[in-house]
């Protein structure tokens, strides 16, 4: 990240947390509760070993501060008072010893260093509060219990805060962006590698060279797939083999970037040599820009959903791959068999961010419909939500034998589909601000 850009992120971030502040103090007061302890988190030990997993912060935390790789820390948020960090600070001699923080948003917290558990609940004696007024927000509910809290992870308090999740401050939305900006030189870096017929795993690595975040700091598994590879929608090997440069070759890749917490998720695809591949995908960007443009407060996300299917039977037919009249095509839900999954999600925090099919702050859920159950985000958009629009268009053989079991294989041509299955298919995705005019934050 430039200078520039972390002065400018750290400019926004006091009109953040008193934003958050605000919402859950007004959360906290409909529950009659007076404070909250959120823990960060903690790594987690292998069965039947001494070697802990990658650490993944508690979202929860990270909303409150930036502070991605410090486990084992406590946030206190207390009714009209400034909120207190007991940060974990132990002597280590395993490990590079962490150091007291020094940060842009230190001057907001009262700090306590702790070294270990005992430390943390001396510290918390000059803050009383009675078992029913004090709530636990983290994963170990026997931690919070051990610290005096019975109220853990209360559900009316939690769906407000999920629900208020998906509305950005502008401190949020500068973090998505420059997870943007940083995710989309490892696509250049990755394009490069594959056009000069590196591997999957070297262009991995060239993608992780370039974003300079090694694989536990980003927010997912990156998902570099050639050929059929491009058509398992969350691939997860890497071949080592390199590429035959005398054949033509397809190539997707999902990967993103973080900053301060916040995840970018952008998908792009490549063709080396093949005129199909290079028009499926012009055809696809065409489809998806369209959407993108229709990001605006006011839309239900579902709508987006099925108008992207219409856009994707467009394309089936244009593309020669179905047969048959528009009703037929239509009611057999046809699209489905090539864009299995949904149009996008919320985005933030987590690249999948909580609350997408939540439709107030009281927990009421609106499922997908009955033809589209993958999909993640059923809610009316509002200014300030981070979606992402990611369509698709893959030869999936277990899928298309489902039509073909149901009676639909007549509308299936599958001599065009034989053509397209060794290039796999596309995906194309962007990171959205809802807004009046959209701001697409993965635009080069």
């Amino acid at each position: 990240m430039t200078l520039s850009n972390s002065g400018a992120i750290a400019g926004l971030y006091p009109a953040h947390l008193s934003r958050l502040l605000n919402t859950t103090e007004a959360a906290m007061t409909t529950e009659s509760l007076d404070s909250l302890l959120i823990h960060s988190g903690a790594p987690k030990l292998a069965f039947l070993d001494d070697y802990h997993g990658p650490y993944k912060a508690s979202p929860h935390f990270v909303w409150w501060l930036p502070l991605t790789q410090s486990p084992h820390c406590y946030l206190l948020i207390q009714t009209g008072k400034k909120p207190v960090l007991f940060y974990h600070l132990a002597d280590d001699f395993w490990h590079v010893p962490p150091v007291a923080p020094d940060a842009f948003w230190c001057e907001h917290f009262d700090i306590h260093l702790c070294a270990d558990l005992a430390a943390v609940k001396q510290a918390l004696k000059a803050y009383p509060s009675s078992q029913q007024r004090r709530a636990w927000i983290g994963e170990d509910t026997e931690l919070g219990r051990d610290l005096g809290i019975e109220n853990t992870n209360p559900q009316s308090l939690m769906h407000r805060l999920h629900f208020a999740r998906a509305v950005k401050s502008d401190y949020e939305i500068a973090c998505l962006r420059q997870a943007n900006v940083i995710a989309l030189k490892g696509h250049a870096a990755a394009k490069t590698a594959f056009m000069t017929g590196k591997s999957e795993f070297e262009t991995h690595l060239a993608y992780l060279a370039a974003v300079q975040q090694d694989q536990t700091e980003m927010p997912y598994r990156n998902i570099v797939g050639f050929g059929g590879h491009s058509a398992v929608l969350h691939y997860q090997h890497y071949q080592y083999q390199a590429q035959n440069m005398n054949t033509v070759q397809s190539f997707l890749i999902d990967a993103g970037a973080q900053c301060h917490g916040y995840a970018a998720d952008i998908t792009r695809c490549h063709s080396r040599g093949s005129e199909l591949y290079q028009n499926l995908i012009d055809a696809m960007t065409t489809a998806q820009v369209s959407v993108c443009d229709a990001v605006k407060p006011g839309i239900n996300f579902t709508d987006l959903h099925l108008q992207m299917h219409d856009l994707v039977l467009n394309m089936l037919v244009q593309f020669n791959l179905v047969n048959g009249s528009r009703d037929e095509l239509e009611s057999s839900h046809i699209s489905s068999a090539f864009f299995p999954h949904g149009l996008g999600h919320l985005l933030g925090l987590q690249v999948h961010d909580i609350g997408g099919w939540q439709q107030d702050d009281v927990g009421t859920m609106q499922p997908p419909p009955k033809h589209h159950p993958f999909l993640r985000c059923t809610r009316s958009l509002e200014q300030n939500m981070v979606v992402t629009i990611e369509p698709g268009l893959y030869v999936i053989d277990s899928l298309l034998q489902q039509w073909r079991d149901k009676g639909s294989g007549h509308l299936l041509n599958e001599a065009a589909i034989d053509q397209l299955r060794p290039l796999g298919g596309v995906r194309i995705e962007d990171n959205i601000v809802v807004a009046q005019v959209p701001v697409n934050l993965s635009a080069a």
